[in-house]
């Protein structure tokens, strides 16, 4: 009897919603963080190392110096670079890829200063973005949601370039096409909102779920 009430005991404590009739398994299933073995891929590290800008990826050992100092992580406590190399190490390749995380980094690369591996966060960040891109983890239009690229409204742009001539990053470019609008570089695109605030036609937005926030709130993504 002794024995029986100790396993009973162990069971709760294994599976805490055990009393409501909820199993294991279904606990499994329904925690977005819960990692199984289907969600490893290990050449994910290689791949990224393979990518201008993720050669050092691997150097990484956790100190946690980047999170830190980073400027984004202070805002948000939740953004947390440590956490995206760790999440790379380990293979969580769709993850990290379909992740709104690595597009919350501004690259400002104060992280760079204080990493006693001099990995550069801001190039691995690119890294991933590419990929998420080439991929098709994300797409512009997600990213637009996002608040994390500009949105450009076709029927507004004339044409006149301010856009193009303003952007620090070159991120904005028009087509050869006769009467083209302006297109977004969704790599090279910061948010900064220099574009939105020059346009003289009110052409260019951004979403933003709480606009009174310097940094947006980061969604589910699943992390480890």
């Amino acid at each position: 009897m002794r024995n029986e009430g100790k396993n009973a005991l162990l069971g709760q404590i294994r599976n805490p919603y055990c009393s409501q009739g909820v199993s294991r398994k279904s606990e499994i299933v329904e925690n977005p963080l819960t990692i199984t073995k289907n969600d490893l891929q290990p050449q994910f590290k290689f791949e990224v190392t393979a990518m201008p800008g993720g050669e050092l990826v691997k150097r990484c050992f956790a100190c946690g110096s980047c999170t830190g100092i980073c400027p984004v992580s202070m805002e948000n406590p939740v953004y947390d670079p440590r956490k995206i190399i760790h999440m790379v190490i380990m293979g969580l390749k769709e993850r990290v890829l379909s992740s709104e995380m690595i597009w919350q980094c501004t690259r400002c690369d104060t992280c760079q200063f204080v990493c006693p591996q001099q990995v550069r966060m801001s190039d691995v960040i690119s890294a991933l973005r590419q990929m998420a891109i080439r991929d098709e983890y994300v797409d512009i239009p997600t990213l637009q949601e996002w608040g994390r690229v500009v949105k450009v409204k076709a029927g507004r742009c004339v044409g006149c370039l301010t856009c193009v001539y303003i952007c620090p990053f070159e991120a904005l470019y028009i087509e050869k096409e006769k009467r083209a609008s302006v297109r977004i570089d969704p790599l090279k695109c910061r948010g900064c909102g220099l574009c939105m605030a020059e346009c003289p036609r009110g052409a260019i937005v951004m979403s933003n779920e709480d606009d009174s926030l310097p940094i947006p709130r980061l969604r589910n993504y699943g992390t480890c």
